[in-house]
């Protein structure tokens, strides 16, 4: 008789691409729709793993996004961020939150409160 069972990987093993580019002054890093996370190639390594932690919210955010057809997590289109089924307009680098304006990248926003929340600091 033969017995099917899984076996669970001790490790936990991310796959998430990780690209280093020439980015602008000001920006350490940006989590890609497609999953992919992009650093500033000019940042230290300290710096590296706190932005790689934060942008990793986001990818698991992208995640979710799909995962729940769009009732949970985080989506982003040219003109629109979608979060938790929420859709606001986007504007030259803004969203539209609770009714004012605000710039991409607002701690203030929920998906980036949880970012910074899980960010990994090594100073």
């Amino acid at each position: 008789r033969v017995m099917a069972f899984k076996l669970k990987s001790p490790y936990n093993i991310d796959w998430t691409p990780v690209y280093h580019v020439d980015e602008e002054d000001g920006v350490n890093g940006r989590a890609n729709k497609n999953c992919t996370i992009i650093l500033n190639e000019d940042i230290s390594p300290a710096q590296e793993v706190n932005t790689i932690s934060h942008e990793m919210t986001h990818v698991k955010q992208f995640k979710e996004f799909n995962e729940s057809n769009g009732e949970k997590g985080l989506d982003y289109e040219d003109n629109f961020i979608t979060w938790q089924g929420q859709r606001m307009p986007r504007r030259n680098g803004k969203i539209l939150y609770k009714g004012k304006w605000r710039p991409e990248g607002w701690p203030q926003f929920p998906w980036e409160k949880e970012a910074y929340d899980n960010e990994i600091d090594i100073t």
